[in-house]
């Protein structure tokens, strides 16, 4: 089984434009875990399978929500947050 995404290497490209090689990977760092991947975050990944290779998936999407919102268990509306 493989997980690919393409956000994560356009993410990258995108920094090494803007950053240069020295800093790529600590901006990097800095964005996923000082950002997404907190404790106060609950992330969820979406991912999808690809028809002509279906033990391949794909990552379309991360959702990172404030943990307290998924805590209480319910959301008022989709952006009632």
């Amino acid at each position: 089984m493989a997980l690919r995404g393409w956000g994560a290497g356009e993410c990258y490209r995108k920094f090494l434009r803007r950053h240069g090689e020295t800093d790529v990977r600590e901006k990097l760092h800095e964005r996923r875990y000082e950002r997404v991947v907190t404790p106060n975050r609950a992330v969820h990944l979406f991912v999808g399978n690809i028809s002509a290779h279906p033990r391949t998936f794909m990552l379309l999407g991360l959702f990172y929500p404030q943990r307290s919102v998924v805590a209480r268990g319910i959301q008022e509306g989709l952006f009632s947050l």
